[in-house]
């Protein structure tokens, strides 16, 4: 996110201001800060009674975030997986063979 929309997004959040009624679009615009873009934020903003100007600037936010490439992340394997050989318990085991069989039941 570049400088000028962060800031954006931050006086966004100053001119909606802190209500009852305004908790859910300026959490939703705090998200943009920690990567999230919430589906519901223009939904939000159509609940809240603001001028068509500050409206038209979280469009604009919107937007702009909505072209930002998604991050997906995919962790490939580098090693097998070797599964450990099973215990056997036996009479007589002591205390931490027997850890070590209870643990793998």
């Amino acid at each position: 996110m570049s400088s000028e929309t962060r800031r954006e997004v931050l006086e966004i959040i100053m001119e909606i201001g802190y209500g009852e009624n305004t908790f859910m679009l300026t959490n939703s615009m705090y998200g943009l800060f920690d990567g999230y873009l919430y589906d519901e934020l223009i939904q939000y903003a159509d609940e809240v009674t603001m001028s068509k100007e500050l409206y038209r600037r979280i469009l604009r936010v919107f937007n702009t975030v909505c072209q930002y490439p998604k991050y997906a992340r995919y962790v490939e394997p580098t090693e097998s997986y070797n599964e450990p050989e099973p215990i056997e318990y036996y009479e007589g085991m002591g205390v931490a063979e027997c850890k070590q069989y209870l643990a793998s039941i």
